[in-house]
């Protein structure tokens, strides 16, 4: 599904193509707790929406769907995921060459031929690169496991991790063996991976050769893949999003009606905003996600800049820039439960504290903020430090007036990202959080098992709409201040 998102925004005409970043946003706005729960208020055999307006209009006694079952899993799974796999693999189609393509369809191969002889093998790095993330991902998920599959009774390799963890008493012996071997298994897939790309040459498509991307013209199938993007936008993002909206206003669960819109309440509001820790949970994972995002940035502009600036002879600035991008192929759920372990251990004062929730954030999220460095910085000549150190300048003072200036916007949009990444994750903050430092995902969580459905769904939709007037502020900031400093140069 990814791919076909993927291929169809990037090289085809359809017309989603000018609200692709709708689907960047999504996972932002909704995480994984939120999203589940959504869907379990969709599809919930008793009272989810979709079976009870079915029931309603047939008189059947059976739900059309039960999500408290393996394919409910396999589903809300696929729903949570794709988002993601859209980001990963959107950058690959933008950037092939379509000359290979063009060279088979001149020897009359067809589009579905060019497709699967000349397009999915040219980017199979990149495919299977992304399934082996999604893999890991997976196999390390949490959200649907404890909101699903434990009703259910249908437990996952993440879930025995979960309950050696929580129940009482615990067992964190079993929790860190079951981990150990949840990360060999993540060791192994990225060894096979290395080993069945080989060389990296024969795959490359973008030579010193410039090349312009040309779209697939659908013709008459434009509207049905129109229709298909769509649906997968609804069903991704629409239909969560309204459902949650819906429950946030009526007392209890039940299908929208004319009649029901008269018990309309903004009391699951009011009950939110007075649940436990719920506020104080929004100001810890504010802070804390905020102080990782800068900490994290500025360690991935560091090593992303030594490496792209440093000699080849220097292996340690290599060294250092694979053990910081490690973390990308370790589920959240190992690094709780080894940083756990860590600090029960060894002296240092930061376990049960929100330090070690921060030191997380920025272990897990590293690597991407490496990458949107790296991405940043390699836009940038040499010549230009060159120039500045030509004219005097110290280092100090290249950093601060050349590079620094000019990739400004991609360190803010770095520290940004982090930081919302860290406001909704869940997974590590299971096993680290403590009365006190709550965060927002664990609160959310802990809303739904307690039952509050209607009281999560009014918490959830002011929180969304909070993080959504932040990326357009941080959005409008972005670009005036790329323009701000785009003006000195020109005058240059």
């Amino acid at each position: 599904m990814g791919i076909f998102l993927a291929f169809a925004v990037e090289r085809t005409n359809c017309r989603f193509s000018r609200y692709a970043e709708v689907f960047s946003v999504i996972p932002v706005l909704m995480p994984a707790v939120t999203l589940v729960s959504a869907w379990i208020m969709l599809l919930s055999p008793r009272s989810g929406l979709f079976n009870q307006m079915y029931q309603g209009i047939t008189g059947a006694t059976t739900p059309l769907f039960d999500v408290y079952s393996f394919h409910g899993m396999i589903l809300v799974g696929i729903l949570q995921e794709l988002p993601l796999a859209f980001l990963w693999l959107q950058p690959v189609f933008r950037s092939m060459n379509p000359d290979l393509e063009e060279a088979a369809r001149i020897s009359g191969a067809s589009h579905c031929r060019t497709m699967l002889a000349v397009t999915l093998p040219s980017i199979a790095p990149a495919l299977l690169g992304a399934w082996l993330m999604f893999f890991i991902y997976s196999f390390g998920a949490l959200s649907v496991p404890i909101l699903i599959g434990l009703p259910s009774k249908i437990f996952l390799y993440s879930t025995e991790i979960y309950l050696a963890s929580t129940k009482i008493p615990t067992n964190y012996g079993a929790a860190s063996f079951y981990s150990i071997l949840l990360l060999a298994m993540t060791a192994v897939a990225i060894v096979i991976y290395n080993r069945l790309m080989g060389s990296k040459d024969r795959y490359a498509t973008i030579r010193g050769k410039s090349f312009n991307p040309r779209r697939f013209q659908l013709g008459p199938y434009r509207v049905w893949v129109d229709a298909a993007m769509f649906l997968v936008v609804m069903l991704t993002a629409g239909l969560p999003i309204l459902i949650l909206i819906w429950n946030a206003f009526m007392p209890y669960p039940q299908v929208p009606t004319l009649d029901s819109l008269k018990t309309a309440t903004w009391q699951n509001f009011g009950n939110a905003l007075n649940y436990g820790p719920a506020m104080r949970a929004i100001w810890n994972s504010f802070w804390i996600g905020s102080v990782a995002g800068v900490i994290t940035t500025a360690i991935g502009a560091t090593v992303a800049w030594l490496k792209l600036r440093s000699d080849d002879r220097f292996r340690m600035m290599m060294l250092s820039e694979q053990i910081g991008t490690l973390p990308i192929a370790v589920p959240g759920m190992i690094v709780g439960v080894g940083l756990m372990w860590l600090f029960l251990t060894i002296p240092v004062g930061i376990y049960a504290s929100p330090w070690i929730l921060m030191l997380a954030y920025v272990i897990l999220h590293l690597p991407y903020s490496i990458r949107m460095c790296a991405s940043g910085l390699v836009q940038l000549h040499p010549e230009l430090e060159e120039a500045a150190r030509v004219a005097g300048a110290s280092w100090s003072r290249v950093l601060q007036r050349v590079v620094l200036a000019l990739i400004a916007p991609t360190l803010i949009s770095a520290a940004i990202y982090v930081s919302l990444r860290s406001f909704r994750e869940y997974a590590a903050s299971l096993f680290l959080i403590t009365p006190g430092n709550e965060v927002f995902s664990v609160v959310v969580l802990d809303m739904w098992q307690g039952g509050n459905t209607n009281t999560l769904a009014a918490y959830t939709v002011m929180v969304m709409i909070g993080l959504m007037l932040m990326l357009v502020a941080i959005s409008v900031l972005n670009r005036r201040l790329g323009v701000r400093h785009a003006v000195p140069l020109a005058k240059v």
